[in-house]
């Protein structure tokens, strides 16, 4: 229960499922023990045999009883799945499915059970025999493969009950282990009818029972080897039965909504995981659901019947781009046409430099005159080629939707920007003083060359003014074939395949991983990306040798939290100071994270880490937007000060870098340990950030006490929790310790010198991706972040910077996996209480009614 219904907790009975799989190992034999064993002693079963009952009848009744009274201790364990229901979202899909697998175990359990029991007078040996049938076979399962070739291994895994059970346990309902469960349920319930027909008849043959239990294994083999074959294997993934539902940060933006939008998913269904198209369905489904003024609409580019549909839409998209189509389209056809005009000079301009260089001059001018002619020559009878790329940029044919202006006018600018420098670099040369017998023939092209380059470099000029072309972004991501097109009123933009159907998750073999929120969070970044010209840019600062935008040892980097910011439309770079200038970024909001060293070499800073001071301090002084990360320091122990509080102090926070949150644990009997991180669940801050991180778990590594503007996560006392000034050491006297008495912040927002933004965390480590992108799995493909209010915080945080308060609340992020809300301790140990003692309570009470009531 406590991996159930504590307070933060994955909301999945996985672990519950898991554990009542090698509970009923145990307890279905001792259900099924007595059943004929018992009745053999007590004396009863010669009565029963002499009874009007067929031994099928028999055999049946003893078993569908014992199936009764599984299904009654399993209907024990309801009360704690609608406890679970008050606290979170319970996936009702995935429970019947562990239900289901429990059930199918107990009845082959039993149906052994029951055959041992009509085998024998004593109870105990009917229990024993058939437990150790079971914990045999399935230990037994485990080990084996080591000691056989591969190609056996796979017979023995497909014999293991827990590995066949364990499947149910995680959501997904596979014919093949129905099949495994069900047919040793029968074959054993026959068995149990033979071995009953024999006590009736004493002279019930040899051989026909030999052969009847050899007929029956081959039966049993044949139909597991069938239903194993993929062809005629089928599985159900039961999880996501519940609705989705979008987040609160999507569905305040919705209601900004006043002018109709349209989401047109493209995708070929028949290379899509039916799995992974349900689940976008279901996003977009609760988007037109939750605003009147959103449509969605499926197209697939690859059946014929959605020709027109899709028709419809490119001319959509031209309508919707019409006067930046025809802007670009016109200054293309006028770059075309010089380019022409060029050409046509170079093939005239060529001869007469040919001819120029035959006459008497210096050996330099004679080949610069040659190299010219052949230049000119060149691009003369060749251009065209150039012209070619042009034109099948700006065709439009069934791999090709929209024209690729952007290609044509890219295509268009390297060579006009290419011929004008080196034309007006030829116009130069040919005006400085030249042999006597060229100099005349040179000052008179002078002009011709100055005109050329001149009007090649206005084309130029003219292209580049056109700016990023969106419609030409949308018709080369059209031309992949995938994705899904979001049109505002004004503006489109395409969302790659790639990020919302990837094609390597499947779900053909397993239950399919959870990507409602990823989806969601896609196409509410993509929206919001289309109402704001200038998306905030986040520049990681740091002072490491290597880049942490790329995986690194130990994944100490910022992959992860790139790859969120990236979905989420921000703009990343980094900047090290040491190795060159800040970056210019000439558009939209900047916010600064500054990462300072994971370690140092003594205590003053080396220079990289001194020139990645001096720039942070030059940022917080220009009133950047920054997020500062702080660390703890051996400086203050040694009188000296340290450099990052002094930073901090610049702007109001003051940082306690000597000491770090350490606290108490228990690791054995006996046996305490250190624990120098801690894991945040709640807030009681009222800021934005706050608010938005409230409830999601978060890690902060080797924490440090920070005071001074508004408070955004604390460390709440309790005995065990205490300021450690030898953070560094593994072990420490645990009898000279005192404990903290008052909660202590680790992060917090400040406003300074006139309304600057800045966010001051004090830990280092907590946005790399060791910690911020840890996962825990539930089997299958069942994955969930350990951690993600670490990344709520970076989104509030760089939202909150760059000025965007309305987009700050709980993100889809926290929608990953559904976990156990709103549990406050107290309410936790009554649950536990009444589910624990209560429910045994009611059914002793239960019991003894019914057998006072009996007995009268």
């Amino acid at each position: 229960m406590a991996k159930i219904l504590s307070p933060n907790a994955v909301a999945s009975f996985q672990p519950m499922f898991s554990f009542a799989t090698w509970l009923l190992l145990l307890l279905c034999p001792a259900i099924t023990m007595r059943l004929i064993a018992e009745e053999r002693k007590a004396g009863t079963w010669e009565v029963l045999l002499a009874s009007p009952v067929s031994s099928f009848q028999l055999g049946k009744g003893k078993f569908l009883s014992s199936l009764l009274f599984l299904c009654l201790v399993l209907a024990t364990t309801f009360p704690l799945v609608l406890v679970a229901e008050l606290y979170s979202t319970v996936d009702y899909g995935a429970v019947a499915s562990g239900y289901l697998g429990l059930l199918l175990l107990g009845s082959a359990v039993m149906g052994t059970g029951l055959v041992v029991s009509a085998c024998t007078t004593s109870q105990t040996v009917a229990y024993l025999v058939t437990a150790f049938i079971w914990l045999t076979l399935s230990l037994a399962m485990k080990v084996l493969p080591s000691y056989v070739p591969t190609r056996f291994a796979d017979f023995f895994f497909a014999l293991d009950p827990e590995l066949r059970s364990a499947p149910f346990s995680i959501g997904l309902v596979d014919t093949a282990n129905i099949v495994y469960f069900a047919s040793i349920a029968i074959a054993s319930g026959w068995l149990a009818i033979i071995a009953i027909e024999r006590t009736r008849k004493p002279s019930f043959s040899l051989v026909k029972l030999v052969s009847c239990i050899a007929l029956l294994l081959v039966s049993l083999v044949a139909v597991n080897s069938i239903a194993l074959h993929e062809r005629g294997r089928i599985r159900l993934d039961a999880t996501g039965s519940r609705a989705y539902t979008l987040s609160e940060q999507s569905s305040n933006f919705l209601e900004t909504i006043d002018e109709p939008w349209k989401i047109v998913v493209l995708l070929d269904e028949a290379t899509t995981p039916k799995p992974v198209v349900r689940q976008v369905d279901e996003v977009l489904r609760r988007y037109e659901d939750a605003s009147d003024f959103i449509q969605v609409e499926r197209i697939d580019p690859t059946n014929p019947s959605s020709i027109q549909k899709y028709e419809a839409l490119l001319q959509e998209l031209v309508s919707l781009y019409g006067s930046e189509l025809e802007v670009a389209e016109r200054a293309i056809h006028i770059g075309v046409e010089e380019f022409s005009t060029f050409m046509t000079f170079a093939l005239s301009t060529s001869a007469w430099a040919e001819s120029l260089s035959q006459m008497e001059s210096t050996t330099d001018e004679q080949e610069t005159l040659r190299t010219l002619a052949d230049a000119l020559a060149l691009v003369g009878s060749e251009g065209g080629v150039i012209l070619d790329e042009v034109y099948k940029a700006l065709e439009v044919h069934e791999g090709q939707p929209l024209p690729k202006i952007g290609l044509a006018r890219d295509i268009l600018v390297a060579a006009s920007g290419q011929w004008s420098s080196e034309l007006a670099e030829v116009a130069m040369w040919l005006s400085q003083t030249r042999t006597a017998s060229i100099s005349a023939i040179c000052k008179n092209e002078v002009v011709s060359f100055d005109n050329t380059a001149l009007r090649l470099a206005k084309v130029n000029d003219d292209l580049r003014r056109l700016g990023s072309l969106e419609i030409g972004q949308l018709a080369s991501q059209l031309a992949v074939g995938e994705g899904a097109l979001i049109l505002s009123p004004t503006r489109g933009t395409l969302i790659p395949a790639s990020m919302l159907f990837p094609k390597n998750i499947g779900g053909s073999k397993t239950i399919a991983i959870d990507l409602r929120f990823r989806g969601e969070q896609i196409i509410s970044s993509a929206m919001r990306s289309l109402q704001y010209d200038k998306m905030p840019t986040v520049v990681f600062v740091h002072a490491e040798k290597k880049s942490l935008l790329r995986k690194q040892q130990n994944n100490v980097d910022v992959r992860a939290v790139r790859g969120l910011l990236e979905t989420s439309r921000f703009r990343v770079q980094e900047w090290v100071p040491f190795d060159g200038p800040r970056p210019t970024i000439d558009s939209g909001p900047v916010v600064w994270v500054v990462i300072p060293p994971s370690s140092r070499a003594g205590l003053a800073p080396t220079e990289r880490e001194q020139r990645l001071l001096d720039s942070t301090r030059g940022l917080l002084a220009g009133n950047e937007p920054v997020l500062l990360n702080l660390q703890p320091s051996l400086l203050p122990r040694y009188g000296q000060k340290d450099p990052w509080s002094a930073l901090a102090e610049s702007i109001g926070v003051t940082a306690d870098t000597k000491h770090v949150v350490a606290e108490r644990v228990a690791t054995g009997q006996n046996a305490l340990g250190i624990q120098r991180g801690q894991m945040i669940h709640t807030t009681e801050g009222e800021h934005l950030i706050a608010r938005a991180v409230d409830g999601r778990p978060m890690f902060m590594p080797l924490p440090i006490g920070i005071s001074g503007g508004v408070s955004l996560l604390q460390v709440f006392p309790t005995e065990d929790r205490w300021m450690d000034e030898q953070w560094e050491r593994d072990s420490t006297d645990f009898d000279a310790i005192k404990a903290i008495t008052e909660p202590v912040s680790v992060a917090t927002a400040v406003e300074h010198h006139g309304g600057a933004r800045a966010v001051v965390v004090g830990s280092g480590g907590w946005l790399l991706s060791w910690a911020a992108d840890r996962a825990m799995s539930f089997g299958g493909n069942q994955v969930a972040m350990v951690n993600p209010g670490n990344s709520e915080l970076l989104l509030a945080s760089v939202e909150w910077l760059s000025g965007l308060d309305d987009w700050i609340s709980p993100s889809p992020i926290g929608q990953q996996t559904n976990r156990v809300t709103g549990l406050s301790t107290t309410a936790y140990m009554v649950w536990s209480v009444v589910l624990i003692v209560g429910i045994p309570i009611v059914l002793l009470s239960a019991a003894s009614v019914t057998s006072m009531r009996r007995h009268a």
